[in-house]
């Protein structure tokens, strides 16, 4: 996620749905602080009643991990009252864990209402003239969304649509499953190692296998002046896909897509080489890149049929790990999810599956990396 400034309640209101890339319904979002800065977006649907108390627990297992030092708990309700319970129990939760709340908000048919619209340290009711709330701010109003938009941030319609960016389009999928079908079968062998197959020794591929480096660095070219004009042909996606068979290879892609996820020093000298000499502008460095890379990742997993899962599986499982370094955790998680239906034994799917669930963030910060 890019860097930006946000001090209200209003302003990280008007956040939130470019942060979980969707416009928020009937959900409960948690917003926490660490280090001073803005950091994951907690969301889960609203619970029916009976399920509130185990859905309240396994969300604040998950918030604790990162050891947040504040937190927004907001309630997004269609129908008035029905967010209240989790609400609650999740305040209570953070609050027992030392947790400060910056605030306590319910937002309903375009309008929010929080702290300043209740009586002092009241979670329910409201103050006479605050019992309209507050409008919730348009997207221009707040400078640090109008940026975010400027460069590029556009929140889909809902969280269904999220889903569909890394799910098959058969009106796309056909000509690269096609031309799947005129490869050779690579020769690549999962051998035993490092559960998250990232042991650059053990190479675990075939010698002969096509790596495309010249397709792979039009993946990892900066945004033109002209704006993305990235494109590849069915038989470039083809052989794009099926490279990633080779695992020394698809991790040394990843850490050149997203740094923060997998160390560029841990890349073997090989990838390395063959990498600097074809994508002239070197590896990401920041958010902002990665970000571009990352929606060229998802158009091409539409492009690749289900029947063909060892590629479904390796090109969900990049652009997961890439969406999870941008702090998009809800393509990630759609991403892991596709990756492991097609091909529940992906190693990789399966360790970056974990560390969605369990709230793992990458060890690094862009900041580090730009520097």
């Amino acid at each position: 996620m890019t860097t930006v400034k946000v001090s209200t309640t209003d302003e990280m209101l008007a956040l939130l749905p470019h942060q979980v890339g969707h416009r928020i319904s009937r959900s409960l979002t948690v917003s926490v602080v660490s280090g001073g800065l803005l950091g994951p977006v907690a969301r889960i649907d609203l619970p029916p009643e009976c399920d509130v108390r185990p859905t309240a627990r396994l969300l604040l297992e998950s918030l604790l991990r990162v050891e947040p030092q504040a937190a927004l708990v907001v309630g997004h309700e269609s129908v008035a009252g029905e967010s209240r319970s989790l609400r609650r129990a999740v305040h209570r939760g953070l609050r027992s864990a030392g947790v400060g709340i910056i605030d306590h908000v319910v937002v309903r048919d375009g309008r929010w209402w929080g702290w300043c619209c209740r009586p002092v340290d009241e979670l329910d009711g409201l103050l006479l003239d605050h019992a309209d709330g507050h409008p919730v701010p348009d997207d221009f109003e707040v400078p640090a969304v109008a940026e975010l938009i400027a460069r590029g941030s556009a929140p889909l319609a809902s969280r269904d649509q999220v889903g569909a960016l890394v799910e098959e389009n058969p009106a796309l999928s056909h000509g690269v499953g096609a031309a799947l079908a005129t490869l050779p079968e690579p020769g690549a062998v999962l051998l035993p190692g490092d559960p998250t197959g990232l042991d650059a020794a053990d190479r675990g591929g075939d010698d002969s296998l096509d790596r495309v480096p010249d397709v792979w660095a039009q993946v990892l070219a900066p945004l033109g002046d002209r704006g993305d004009t990235f494109a590849v042909t069915d038989e470039d996606a083809a052989r794009l896909v099926r490279s990633l068979a080779d695992r020394a290879w698809r991790d040394a892609l990843v850490a050149w897509m997203s740094p923060v996820m997998f160390p560029l020093d841990k890349v073997d000298d090989e990838s390395t080489a063959l990498l600097r000499r074809h994508v002239t502008t070197g590896a990401v460095t920041t958010s902002e890149h990665s970000e571009v890379v990352l929606r060229r990742l998802l158009a091409m997993t539409t492009r690749v049929p289900d029947a063909w899962p060892a590629e479904v599986a390796a090109i969900c499982t990049v652009a997961g790990c890439v969406a999870w370094g941008v702090g998009n955790g809800s393509t990630a998680g759609d991403a892991v999810a596709r990756a492991l239906r097609v091909d529940p034994d992906y190693r990789l799917a399966a360790f970056l599956d974990r560390m969605v669930e369990h709230q793992m963030r990458p060890r690094h910060r862009w900041g580090e990396i730009a520097a």
